[in-house]
């Protein structure tokens, strides 16, 4: 599983982060706390990133999860203690991304991003492909002009339907081509070949802002040929932390981690 992480701490996150960059490589950070710890304390720890990131002059954006900063809490709160956070990370000039793993809490993070879009134009937030209201929360955002990073999902965000892996590819070009038609400063986070492939494609007909987002330790040779031989912007995910045991479920849904 290491291969697959950034390590346990911000200084081993943001050595990566440094290496990628001489690569010509964009970073995504995306520090996952232990859900036991005090909100309070992940406001502080995620301003600390923040301020880190922009004294080494790290160049990418920053992944949170509102669970996080206690979301379950109640919306009020998360957002007061995300605001500053966010307000850094654009005095910094870096992008931040709100996304959710929690099925339960995927409508929770779409009103979040909604309530604080109006303040911060450049904040985004992921939509996975998978769930069935997908295709519902696009137009929201889109009516707001706002940004997305699509991704396919975890198996477990489908809780109303089981959809094969060729249902969920589907469902993800069709979101993806809706991207390029009606949207821009978007991005496409995804291994599937084919689905980059018609991505390249669909640049052609829509030249658009966008950038590939792949994980770390994924794919390594296609993000760099993506950025070597296409050309195109791409940043990789880099989740670290003490609660990055969470993605051993991410992991097994790409048919990666400890076993294999």
């Amino acid at each position: 599983m290491k291969g697959y992480l950034a390590g346990t701490t911000q200084d081993e996150a943001l050595e990566h982060a440094r290496h990628l960059n001489k690569e010509g490589l964009g970073t995504l950070l995306a520090p996952h706390w232990d859900r036991k710890e005090d909100p309070e304390h992940v406001r502080a720890e995620a301003l600390d990133l923040v301020t880190s990131m922009g004294h080494r002059m790290i160049r990418g954006g920053l992944s949170f999860d509102p669970l996080d900063f206690g979301l379950e809490e109640g919306w009020n709160a998360t957002l007061e203690r995300m605001t500053p956070v966010i307000t850094r990370a654009e005095e910094y000039g870096y992008g931040v991304w709100l996304e959710s793993e929690d099925p339960e809490m995927i409508g929770a993070t779409i009103d979040l991003y909604l309530g604080l879009r109006p303040r911060f134009p450049h904040l985004a937030v992921t939509i996975p492909a998978r769930t069935k209201r997908a295709l519902s929360d696009f137009e929201m955002i889109r009516q707001v002009r706002g940004r997305i990073r699509l991704v396919k999902g975890l198996s477990r965000l489908d809780t109303d339907q089981k959809l094969s892996d060729q249902e969920v590819s589907e469902r993800f070009r069709l979101l993806m081509e809706l991207l390029f038609q009606n949207s821009n400063f978007f991005a496409i986070a995804t291994h599937d070949a084919t689905l980059l492939e018609t991505a390249e494609s669909l640049m052609s007909t829509y030249p658009k802002m966008f950038e590939f987002q792949l994980y770390m330790g994924m794919d390594d040779e296609r993000a760099r040929k993506l950025v070597y031989v296409g050309g195109h912007p791409t940043t990789i995910y880099l989740p670290f932390g003490e609660g990055t045991s969470r993605h051993i479920d991410r992991l097994a849904s790409f048919g990666r981690g400890p076993s294999n």
